[in-house]
């Protein structure tokens, strides 16, 4: 069996957990009024620019070049109480600036968390630094598909900014905005190749600009909104599609 093979039976098992975990989003998204997982969060405006030398890399780094909506949220917990917990980081890569729920063709969201594989799950929380949003690096768990890159991981690279002030996590991600520090590096991992030559590649620098106003209720981020060429494979992404339109549908009504 070659590896796209079993690639495809554990994304077919990703549609059907999808579909058996469907009930469940839908439930609690309706009673709390909220995404069941990151249920509220902070929104800033970013730029993205190309910031590697590779010319197959390049490619990537320019599809996915511009500006985008960037959003940092607690997995499960609401408010600025650094509760143990995972983090999240949604992103859509937009051609210019602009602040809407709508996407638009050619958009492309990743979702990305202080989660490094799909067994590493229930140890996340411990691993996490939930002081600050600058510390932790954060991870696309399944891989994506390009066709000018094979198979990736794809994850962001955190500045490594402690949050030693005192000040909730929040109030350190826009202290650091202020100051010009908040900066993600984009890397790339490619995953045909050999495990020993395997590295994280750097292709772009993500920047938290400014501050947005938004209505989140209305934002549906999508791993499969692939506008820039970026296709969710296995099945972490498969899972995603029932349960997550299964909690929007609850929070629609």
């Amino acid at each position: 069996m070659t590896f796209s093979r079993k690639i495809r039976w554990a994304e077919r098992a990703g549609d059907v957990g999808g579909m058996l975990l469907a009930p469940l989003t839908a439930t609690i998204s309706r009673i709390r009024h909220a995404r069941m997982f990151h249920p509220d969060g902070r929104m800033y405006r970013a730029s993205v620019s190309p910031c590697t030398d590779s010319p197959e890399l390049r490619r990537i780094a320019e599809r996915l070049g511009g500006s985008a909506i960037v959003r940092l949220s607690s997995a499960w917990w609401r408010g600025e109480k650094p509760w143990r917990d995972a983090l999240g980081m949604a992103v859509r890569f937009v051609r210019e600036p602009r602040v809407t729920t709508e996407p638009r063709g050619d958009d492309q969201d990743l979702l990305l968390a202080t989660i490094r594989f799909p067994l590493t799950l229930p140890f996340a929380p411990l691993a996490t630094n939930v002081k600050s949003y600058l510390w932790n690096h954060f991870h696309g768990v399944s891989p994506f598909e390009g066709d000018f890159a094979g198979r990736v991981k794809i994850r962001a690279r955190s500045p490594r900014l402690r949050n030693d002030r005192n000040v909730s996590r929040e109030d350190h991600l826009a202290w650091a905005v202020a100051s010009r520090q908040a900066v993600y590096t984009l890397e790339v991992r490619k995953l045909d190749l050999p495990v020993w030559r395997r590295r994280w590649e750097p292709i772009a620098e993500l920047r938290l600009e400014q501050p947005i106003d938004i209505d989140q209720s209305a934002l549906r981020f999508s791993p499969f909104r692939s506008g820039r060429g970026l296709e969710p494979v296995g099945f972490v992404h498969h899972l995603r599609i029932a349960a997550y339109a299964a909690s929007q549908r609850a929070r629609s009504t």
